[in-house]
């Protein structure tokens, strides 16, 4: 995170999900522990009225969370959400749903004695810590996450510095020998390939290995891109369309299959075809198969066909 921006994972499909679901199952409880301390509160699952509006009362405050996090994800992907612009935006969440509740119990189920400010406030504090406590958790755990990826993302190009740094030693000092003993020196043994990616704003965000470098994957407004360090399939995840990271690689292995992917070719070890629609193998076990939309796949078995590697990519078609 930096100058404030949100944690990157916070507004994906997934973690989305996750934060309402833990929303619903702590606000059940919660209730069930405040309900006999309370004279305002109507849910029952004995009352088949009040039972029919708690349940209308929880479906439309899902949709409100759900319809909220969309126009969430709509709008980051022209401007950065910043951490206060993040939290008035669970402040007006918090306030449509502290409204609604308001509206049903001042309309269906009035308490005698109990005024409708009273109730609007009551209504708003509740809902404020049962959004709040789920979303911090969440919230905090994706802030980890990022602090993770970028942690493994540094060690790894430290990691390749380093190994760099002894190609270049031994090719120096294979020419100061070849140098010494007279000899001409015919070929020079250049550096490993590496792709720089950068992020909307084209800040270099990570340079890697093509070797390392299995695939990338579109996800939202992110990219995710796999890699192999230290033997296992790693993620880093980058502010950046798909069409634009595709335009940079253009020329290098990396080759879009799916609107959702860009595959490196070397990594290929077979495309199976199932049910009429085609995947790709990768050559690391842990990597789950990866789809070929029937846009991409005749452009991608022609790179395939003629290519013949030192890396022996394997590129025959497999039926089941």
């Amino acid at each position: 995170m930096k100058h404030g921006e949100i944690p990157k994972f916070l507004v994906s499909r997934r973690y989305t999900s996750v934060a309402i679901s833990l929303t619903v199952i702590f606000s059940v409880i919660f209730m069930l522990i405040y309900q006999p301390f309370s004279i305002a509160v109507w849910f029952s699952i004995e009352d088949m009225l009040r039972f029919g509006f708690t349940i209308i009362f929880y479906t439309a405050s899902i949709v409100i969370l759900i319809l909220s996090r969309i126009l969430m994800n709509v709008i980051q992907d022209r401007m950065k959400l910043t951490m206060m612009t993040y939290a008035w935006w669970m402040m007006g969440e918090n306030l449509l749903i502290s409204l609604l509740y308001t509206l049903i119990t001042t309309s269906l189920f009035p308490t005698e004695g109990v005024a409708i400010p009273t109730i609007a406030t009551k209504a708003l504090m509740c809902v404020t810590l049962i959004l709040l406590i789920p979303n911090s958790l969440i919230f905090f755990y994706a802030a980890y996450r990022v602090k993770c990826e970028e942690l493994e993302a540094t060690q790894y190009q430290l990691q390749r510095l380093g190994e760099d740094y002894r190609i270049l030693q031994k090719s120096k000092e294979q020419e100061l020998r070849a140098v010494a003993n007279s000899s001409k020196i015919t070929s020079t043994e250049q550096g490993p390939t590496m792709i720089s990616l950068y992020d909307n704003s084209n800040i270099l965000r990570l340079t890697i290995h093509v070797d390392s470098l299995y695939y990338l994957e579109s996800e939202d407004n992110y990219i995710k891109v796999h890699y192999k360090h230290n033997d296992k399939i790693t993620s880093y995840m980058m502010r950046c369309r798909t069409r634009s990271v595709e335009q940079s690689l253009e020329g290098t292995c990396m080759v879009r299959c799916h609107r959702s992917y860009i595959v490196n070719i070397n990594k290929i070890r077979f495309i199976q075809e199932e049910r009429r629609l085609h995947y790709l193998t990768l050559d690391d076990e842990s990597i789950r198969r990866i789809p070929v939309s029937k846009s991409y796949y005749d452009s991608l078995i022609k790179i395939l066909n003629p290519k013949s590697r030192e890396t022996k990519v394997n590129a025959e078609l497999q039926t089941e």
